[in-house]
Protein backbone atom coordinates (compact mmCIF):
# COMPACT_ATOMS: atom_id res chain seq x y z
CA UNK A 1 0.00 0.00 0.00
CA UNK A 2 2.94 2.33 0.65
CA UNK A 3 4.06 2.08 -3.00
CA UNK A 4 0.54 2.87 -4.16
CA UNK A 5 0.40 5.93 -1.90
CA UNK A 6 3.81 7.13 -3.17
CA UNK A 7 2.66 6.70 -6.77
CA UNK A 8 -0.48 8.75 -6.17
CA UNK A 9 1.52 11.32 -4.20
CA UNK A 10 3.69 11.74 -7.29
CA UNK A 11 0.62 11.99 -9.57
CA UNK A 12 -0.91 14.59 -7.23
CA UNK A 13 2.36 16.54 -7.18
CA UNK A 14 2.53 16.47 -11.01
CA UNK A 15 -1.00 17.82 -11.48
CA UNK A 16 -0.55 20.36 -8.67
CA UNK A 17 2.65 21.58 -10.32
CA UNK A 18 0.77 22.03 -13.60
CA UNK A 19 -1.85 24.09 -11.76
CA UNK A 20 0.81 26.21 -10.06
CA UNK A 21 2.62 26.86 -13.34
CA UNK A 22 -0.67 27.81 -15.00
CA UNK A 23 -1.43 30.23 -12.16
CA UNK A 24 2.03 31.79 -12.32
CA UNK A 25 1.69 32.07 -16.11
CA UNK A 26 -1.72 33.73 -15.76
CA UNK A 27 -0.50 36.31 -13.27
CA UNK A 28 2.73 37.02 -15.13
CA UNK A 29 1.18 37.35 -18.57
CA UNK A 30 -1.73 39.45 -17.29
CA UNK A 31 0.71 41.82 -15.56
CA UNK A 32 2.80 42.01 -18.73
CA UNK A 33 -0.27 42.74 -20.88
CA UNK A 34 -1.49 45.46 -18.50
CA UNK A 35 2.01 46.98 -18.37
CA UNK A 36 2.21 47.03 -22.17
CA UNK A 37 -1.27 48.46 -22.58
CA UNK A 38 -1.07 51.30 -20.05
CA UNK A 39 2.65 52.11 -19.80
CA UNK A 40 4.11 51.29 -23.21
CA UNK A 41 0.78 51.95 -24.99
CA UNK A 42 1.08 48.78 -27.05
CA UNK A 43 -1.33 45.86 -27.15
CA UNK A 44 -0.34 42.20 -27.06
CA UNK A 45 -2.89 40.15 -29.00
CA UNK A 46 -1.57 36.82 -27.75
CA UNK A 47 -1.93 37.64 -24.03
CA UNK A 48 -5.65 37.06 -23.50
CA UNK A 49 -5.89 33.70 -25.35
CA UNK A 50 -2.87 32.29 -23.51
CA UNK A 51 -4.23 33.43 -20.13
CA UNK A 52 -7.58 31.86 -21.05
CA UNK A 53 -5.86 28.57 -21.87
CA UNK A 54 -3.95 28.58 -18.57
CA UNK A 55 -7.15 29.38 -16.67
CA UNK A 56 -9.07 26.51 -18.29
CA UNK A 57 -6.32 23.97 -17.57
CA UNK A 58 -5.92 25.18 -13.97
CA UNK A 59 -9.67 25.18 -13.28
CA UNK A 60 -10.35 21.69 -14.60
CA UNK A 61 -7.28 20.03 -13.12
CA UNK A 62 -7.69 21.67 -9.70
CA UNK A 63 -11.28 20.37 -9.58
CA UNK A 64 -9.85 16.88 -9.96
CA UNK A 65 -7.26 17.44 -7.23
CA UNK A 66 -9.96 18.27 -4.68
CA UNK A 67 -11.26 14.70 -5.07
CA UNK A 68 -8.22 13.20 -3.36
CA UNK A 69 -8.81 14.89 -0.01
CA UNK A 70 -12.58 15.21 -0.44
CA UNK A 71 -12.51 18.99 -0.18
CA UNK A 72 -15.31 19.78 -2.62
CA UNK A 73 -18.15 21.93 -1.33
CA UNK A 74 -21.37 19.95 -1.00
CA UNK A 75 -24.82 20.21 0.46
CA UNK A 76 -24.98 17.82 3.41
CA UNK A 77 -28.43 18.48 4.88
CA UNK A 78 -29.66 15.04 3.87
CA UNK A 79 -26.81 13.44 5.87
CA UNK A 80 -28.55 14.56 9.05
CA UNK A 81 -31.87 12.98 8.05
CA UNK A 82 -31.02 9.55 6.63
CA UNK A 83 -29.34 6.65 8.48
CA UNK A 84 -25.52 6.36 8.35
CA UNK A 85 -25.66 3.30 6.07
CA UNK A 86 -27.64 5.27 3.49
CA UNK A 87 -25.11 8.12 3.70
CA UNK A 88 -22.32 5.61 3.06
CA UNK A 89 -24.12 4.23 -0.01
CA UNK A 90 -24.83 7.75 -1.30
CA UNK A 91 -21.17 8.72 -0.98
CA UNK A 92 -20.08 5.54 -2.77
CA UNK A 93 -22.52 6.18 -5.62
CA UNK A 94 -21.31 9.77 -5.94
CA UNK A 95 -17.70 8.55 -6.22
CA UNK A 96 -18.69 6.13 -8.99
CA UNK A 97 -20.43 8.96 -10.85
CA UNK A 98 -17.35 11.17 -10.48
CA UNK A 99 -15.24 8.38 -11.99
CA UNK A 100 -17.71 8.01 -14.87
CA UNK A 101 -17.58 11.77 -15.39
CA UNK A 102 -13.79 11.48 -15.69
CA UNK A 103 -14.18 8.77 -18.33
CA UNK A 104 -16.70 11.01 -20.13
CA UNK A 105 -14.19 13.88 -20.12
CA UNK A 106 -11.49 11.64 -21.56
CA UNK A 107 -13.59 10.11 -24.35
CA UNK A 108 -15.65 13.06 -25.49
CA UNK A 109 -13.00 15.66 -24.64
CA UNK A 110 -10.58 13.84 -26.93
CA UNK A 111 -13.16 13.67 -29.73
CA UNK A 112 -14.00 17.35 -29.33
CA UNK A 113 -10.35 18.40 -29.28
CA UNK A 114 -9.72 16.45 -32.49
CA UNK A 115 -12.60 18.33 -34.12
CA UNK A 116 -11.07 21.61 -32.96
CA UNK A 117 -7.87 20.99 -34.93
CA UNK A 118 -9.45 22.92 -37.80
CA UNK A 119 -9.77 26.15 -35.79
CA UNK A 120 -6.90 28.50 -35.01
CA UNK A 121 -6.79 30.60 -31.84
CA UNK A 122 -6.63 34.25 -32.83
CA UNK A 123 -3.44 36.02 -31.84
CA UNK A 124 -1.55 32.86 -30.90
CA UNK A 125 -1.56 30.94 -34.16
CA UNK A 126 -2.04 27.48 -32.62
CA UNK A 127 -5.04 25.23 -33.11
CA UNK A 128 -7.93 25.22 -30.65
CA UNK A 129 -7.13 21.57 -30.02
CA UNK A 130 -4.60 22.65 -27.36
CA UNK A 131 -7.29 24.51 -25.46
CA UNK A 132 -9.78 21.64 -25.59
CA UNK A 133 -7.18 19.02 -24.64
CA UNK A 134 -7.69 20.32 -21.11
CA UNK A 135 -10.82 18.14 -20.91
CA UNK A 136 -9.11 14.76 -21.45
CA UNK A 137 -6.17 15.83 -19.26
CA UNK A 138 -8.58 16.73 -16.46
CA UNK A 139 -10.48 13.48 -17.10
CA UNK A 140 -7.28 11.52 -16.55
CA UNK A 141 -6.72 13.42 -13.29
CA UNK A 142 -10.32 12.73 -12.19
CA UNK A 143 -9.97 9.01 -12.89
CA UNK A 144 -6.59 8.69 -11.16
CA UNK A 145 -7.79 10.48 -8.03
CA UNK A 146 -10.90 8.27 -7.93
CA UNK A 147 -8.86 5.10 -8.43
CA UNK A 148 -6.86 6.00 -5.31
CA UNK A 149 -10.11 6.53 -3.39
CA UNK A 150 -11.42 3.15 -4.55
CA UNK A 151 -8.18 1.44 -3.49
CA UNK A 152 -8.33 3.12 -0.06
CA UNK A 153 -11.99 2.06 0.25
CA UNK A 154 -11.18 -1.61 -0.39
CA UNK A 155 -8.16 -1.57 1.92
CA UNK A 156 -10.29 -0.10 4.72
CA UNK A 157 -12.95 -2.77 4.22
CA UNK A 158 -10.27 -5.48 4.10
CA UNK A 159 -8.93 -4.34 7.47
CA UNK A 160 -12.40 -4.43 8.99
CA UNK A 161 -12.88 -0.70 9.38
CA UNK A 162 -16.53 0.26 9.58
CA UNK A 163 -17.49 2.87 7.05
CA UNK A 164 -20.07 5.55 7.61
CA UNK A 165 -19.77 5.64 11.41
CA UNK A 166 -19.24 9.39 11.40
CA UNK A 167 -21.66 11.59 9.58
CA UNK A 168 -21.13 15.19 8.60
CA UNK A 169 -23.50 16.13 11.41
CA UNK A 170 -21.13 14.45 13.89
CA UNK A 171 -18.19 16.36 12.41
CA UNK A 172 -20.19 19.61 12.64
CA UNK A 173 -20.95 18.95 16.31
CA UNK A 174 -17.24 18.41 16.98
CA UNK A 175 -16.41 21.68 15.20
CA UNK A 176 -18.98 23.54 17.32
CA UNK A 177 -17.53 22.01 20.50
CA UNK A 178 -13.99 23.00 19.46
CA UNK A 179 -15.16 26.55 18.73
CA UNK A 180 -16.86 26.77 22.13
CA UNK A 181 -13.70 25.49 23.85
CA UNK A 182 -11.58 28.07 22.03
CA UNK A 183 -14.07 30.79 22.89
CA UNK A 184 -13.89 29.85 26.59
CA UNK A 185 -10.07 29.92 26.46
CA UNK A 186 -10.10 33.33 24.75
CA UNK A 187 -12.48 34.73 27.38
CA UNK A 188 -10.23 33.37 30.15
CA UNK A 189 -7.12 35.00 28.68
CA UNK A 190 -8.88 38.31 27.95
CA UNK A 191 -10.22 38.59 31.54
CA UNK A 192 -6.76 38.43 33.02
CA UNK A 193 -5.70 34.83 33.14
CA UNK A 194 -2.12 33.98 32.34
CA UNK A 195 -0.85 31.79 29.59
Amino acid sequence: MEKVTKFFDWIYWLFMTICKLCFIGMVGITAFVVFNRYIIKGSLVWGEPVVLMFMVYMSLISAALAIRKDTHIRMAVIDMIVPPNVVCVMRAVSQVFIFLFGVFLIVFGWKFSMLAKRNVITGVGITSMWLYLSCPVAGIAFCLMEIERFINFWVRIKHGERLGDRSIADEAKELVKDAEDQNIQNEFFSVGGTK
